[in-house]
């Protein structure tokens, strides 16, 4: 591939597949996932839509050097195993 066809290539990443999917799925689908299980399925994938999206929290960091100016904000992760970037994490402590 060709360094100017990657520039153009978008990424897709899991997390937009089930922000896109989820609930379309859930209602054709919901009721294949055993009734013991349903809700805490519904609870890791509805947690790692929102993870790292700001809108459901962050932490906000500010320069004391700076006189405040330079501020940062860093979205909470939801800290699940099923997610794909927290689950890596997981594994990786794991591993360790």
């Amino acid at each position: 591939m060709r360094a100017h066809e990657k520039e153009n290539k978008q990424s897709i990443k899991i997390v937009d597949i089930l922000k896109e999917h989820w609930e379309r799925f859930l209602q054709i689908y919901g009721e294949k996932i055993p009734e013991d299980m349903r809700e805490s399925v519904i609870e890791a994938v509805e947690k790692a839509i929102k993870c790292g999206d700001p809108k459901y929290g962050y932490a906000e960091y500010i320069c004391t050097n700076c006189t405040g100016s330079e501020k940062k904000k860093v979205a909470f992760t939801c800290k699940s195993r099923f997610c794909n970037r927290c689950g890596k994490v997981y594994i990786e402590k794991w591993v360790e």
